[in-house]
């Protein structure tokens, strides 16, 4: 079948329309030039934020110590020692925080308290203080993408980017496919950011379906591969992130039930946390997480949230906040009769998934303080960059990508050639599942996938499981050959199948390099279960090598 390649020029293009790619998009826009916007799904509800959120983290300079710059980036090293880069952090979140806030209210979603006017703010996550910002943002997404639309961005929704172009070793554009009408596009820009958030699905979940996770289905890790194969280096890659969810569904909620002094507690009655870290249920996420994991293992689970001292007003405001991130969770929590005075919560640790370390870190594109890629022209931002996460940083973070991405574009010349043959040879590869009669589904190789990152690196993980699961991986290359699909559909979950198992290559590549431990249980080796400083204190950095293989380097931080 002939298909026709629809081809658009434009000066930045942004890859990925979350919280992220939004706001790099709003800088882009406003420095006067031509944006594009490429999204899988529809930018109004697309992202780790879809259905909304209720926290911002933020110093604010209000009086206190820990509220101000130097308390947050305190925050970080505590938190984040050995993933987050000090100056990196400060020059895209620190020195863009204020606007940030000012940018979320002036779109029109309300941070502070209707009645009183004030911010209010809660404290978990191993923050000093409450640097939280609870708020509803219920409507934020959609919010940021009439602003997006408003300043006259083009957006291309339903887009599945599948290559990156280079030319002479520099950003020429990328190709994809509409997954709704089939049709092929050819987009070439001045300069491009990544905004694709992290690799979801990787993992079995509790529930043993892949699309009930705690964090967004659709990020399935298409651009790591893609940048990866066209040569930019990645960080951060060796880390899986878990949280703890209600039992039988996986949803965001941490930090609204620990946030709001609610408590973990074992089947014994005995609240664990503070065994495993002085601050208890105010530590860190991946402690809290490590000290759930060691109390079920060791037979004192079923684990529970414990908020029989909420009053009844805290209880209902509690359950209120969880509907901000899904609807039906709070309806869920109703018919478990968990909103009755005296009951407890049973929960659970969720699914792994391939991200960022911490709140205040990320995992992907390894970036400098400009957001620059290893490849001239392109860009990171958000989740699926080494050092940006959450709300706060995709906001403040992607703004800072989108200036630096215009500033590129403003000063490139001209537009980047590309290769006609390469085009047509991507086109060919794209849609070859769809010439199949028979072959493999997208589900069969996925769980496929699942099943060996969960045996064998999630969490636990050794030398010899590891190169275990590389071995078994690579196998799978040649099933790409075999993958077939009925529609277009199926089409869009095939590539993605192929994208999670590329990553978990180099996602396992990055962790037998790391031979320590940091962040339990995000990067647990079980045979060096200590954390060394001396050696291992920096960034795993990941790039394909001439002969396909994952080439990996080290990378100091200093503190």
């Amino acid at each position: 079948m002939k298909r026709e390649i629809k081809r658009i020029t434009t000066d930045v293009a942004i890859i990925g329309g979350g919280t992220a790619g939004l706001n790099t998009a709003m800088a882009a826009a406003e420095s006067g030039l031509k944006v594009l916007v490429a999204d899988k799904a529809r930018i109004e509800r697309s992202g780790a934020i879809a259905g909304g959120i209720d926290h911002f983290h933020a110093f604010l300079d209000e009086g206190e110590p820990w509220d101000t710059r130097e308390g947050y980036l305190s925050w970080v090293t505590k938190t984040s020692k050995g993933a987050s880069n000090l100056k990196i952090v400060e020059k895209i979140y620190c020195d863009e925080v204020k606007a940030a806030i000012e940018r979320v209210e002036r779109i029109g979603i309300a941070l502070r308290d209707p009645q009183s006017g004030k911010f209010i703010r809660t404290q978990a996550l191993g923050q000093p203080g409450p640097m939280a910002i609870n708020f509803n943002g219920k409507k934020l997404k959609p919010k940021m993408a009439k602003e997006v639309r408003r300043l006259g961005c083009q957006v291309l929704d339903r887009l599945q980017v599948t290559k990156l172009l280079v030319h002479k070793g520099e950003f020429a554009g990328f190709l994809g496919f509409d997954m709704r009408s089939g049709e092929f596009y050819e987009i070439r820009a001045k300069a491009a950011v990544i905004a694709t958030g992290g690799t979801n699905r990787m993992f079995k979940t509790q529930t043993r379906t892949p699309f009930n996770i705690w964090y967004c289905p659709a990020c399935t890790g298409d651009l790591h591969r893609a940048a990866f194969d066209a040569g930019v280096e990645l960080a951060n890659m060796e880390y899986i992130r878990m949280t703890i969810v209600p039992k039988g569904f996986s949803a965001p909620g941490f930090n609204a039930f620990l946030g709001m002094d609610s408590h973990l507690v074992n089947s014994l009655g005995e609240r664990f946390v503070n065994k495993y870290h002085p601050m208890g249920e105010k530590a860190p996420r991946s402690f809290i997480v490590w000290a759930t994991y060691r109390e079920v293992k060791e037979g004192r689970g079923p684990i529970y949230m414990d908020c029989r001292h909420l009053t009844r007003k805290d209880r209902e405001a509690l359950f209120t906040t969880l509907g901000y991130d899904k609807d039906t969770l709070p309806d869920f929590l109703v018919r478990k009769g968990y909103n009755l005075e005296g009951t407890m919560i049973e929960m659970t640790i969720s699914e792994p998934m391939q991200a960022r370390a911490s709140e205040v870190s990320g995992s992907g594109i390894k970036i400098d303080e400009n957001c620059a890629s290893s490849l001239p022209g392109l860009f990171g931002a958000g989740d699926s960059s080494d050092q940006m996460g959450c709300l706060h940083g995709c906001v403040a973070g992607g703004y800072a990508a989108g200036k630096s991405a215009a500033r590129f574009a403003q000063a490139a010349r001209e537009l980047k050639p590309v290769d006609p043959k390469e085009v047509a040879e991507e086109m060919a590869r794209v849609y070859a599942p769809l010439e199949k009669k028979s072959g493999v589904g997208y589900q069969e190789f996925e769980d496929v996938v699942r099943t060996i990152a969960t045996d064998h690196f999630g969490p636990v993980k050794t030398e010899i499981s590891l190169k275990s699961a590389l071995e078994k991986l690579g196998k799978l290359d040649g099933v790409h050959q075999e993958m077939e699909a009925k529609n277009l559909h199926e089409l869009m979950r095939a590539h993605e199948a192929m994208n999670i198992q590329q990553v978990a290559k180099i996602s396992a590549s990055a962790a037998l390099e790391r031979k320590e431990s940091r962040f339990l249980p995000y990067h647990y080796r079980s045979d060096f279960p200590e954390i060394d400083d001396k050696n291992y204190c920096g960034l795993i950095v990941v790039r394909k090598g001439d002969d396909g293989r994952v080439l990996t380097r080290f990378e100091p931080l200093t503190y």
